[in-house]
């Protein structure tokens, strides 16, 4: 029973020692990839936006402010500029949970489609390379350097 186990454990080796496998470096896709660097510009002019306006919300409250805390002002007055920073920093704080929502969905978009796209084209490298599978470059403690198909990957992607 032993020996079985022993032969089992054995051959069960030898045929992952047989097993072909690639791997591609994520980081290096995201640094070098037109296309990821695309997405990645996308993201950030939808922050720049939304940063963009809440600055002039905040500028406008600080506006408010100076006014509401002046000596100069009336009574009326006073109670108006209350009115218009409570509305404006309302209209902020909404504007803050619609900008954080929206981007968390952009950026998941953004991650998924580029992942399924990377998956497609090392899949397809695999088929035509024979690789039993392809794994992050980083999973290794030490790979061969005709292994990494990211550069081919970037290529693909980017339509090159």
């Amino acid at each position: 029973m032993k020996r079985l186990v022993l032969l089992s454990a054995i051959l069960s080796t030898l045929s992952f020692a047989q097993q072909k496998f690639a791997c591609i470096d994520a980081n290096r896709i995201l640094q070098e990839s037109e296309t990821a660097k695309k997405a990645q510009s996308e993201l950030r002019e939808k922050v720049q936006s939304y940063q963009k306006s809440l600055d002039e919300k905040a500028k406008k409250l600080e506006e408010l402010k100076k006014q509401i805390e002046s000596k100069s002002i009336n009574q009326k007055a006073r109670e108006e500029k209350i009115r218009e920073y409570q509305k404006i920093e309302s209209e902020a704080f909404e504007l803050q949970q619609k900008a954080q929502k929206e981007l968390a969905e952009m950026k998941a978009k953004l991650e998924d489609e580029l992942t399924k796209k990377v998956k497609d084209i090392a899949q397809d490298i695999s088929k035509k390379n024979g690789f039993t599978g392809v794994l992050d470059c980083s999973v290794f403690v030490y790979n061969a350097p005709e292994i990494d198909i990211t550069t081919e990957v970037i290529k693909r992607l980017d339509g090159k």
